[in-house]
């Protein structure tokens, strides 16, 4: 693949160390947690102002139960992006 095709793979496939928080509890221990509001900002750096670059829209909202009574949250979503 060429580097062209790869510009906004490499603008973001490095997380920032202050965007990142470890996980610490549950089955997701060990594992890292990264700040919503730094993928927001991402996006906007790239795209521009959510609603002009890009837009999501949620297709689903669910809660599962797991084990010691921890409560788990999903949002899935479509991520629509302008790009030229």
């Amino acid at each position: 693949m060429s580097d062209t095709l790869l510009t906004i793979w490499n603008q973001v496939r490095e997380v920032p160390k202050e965007a990142q928080k470890p996980i610490s509890g549950g089955r997701l221990n060990g594992k890292t947690d990264i700040n919503p509001v730094w993928r927001m900002k991402a996006l906007t750096s790239i795209f521009g102002p959510c609603g002009v670059g890009w837009k999501y829209e949620i297709t689903s909202k669910h809660m599962e139960t797991g084990a010691n009574g921890e409560i788990a949250a999903f949002v899935d979503i479509n991520l629509y992006i302008k790009h030229s």
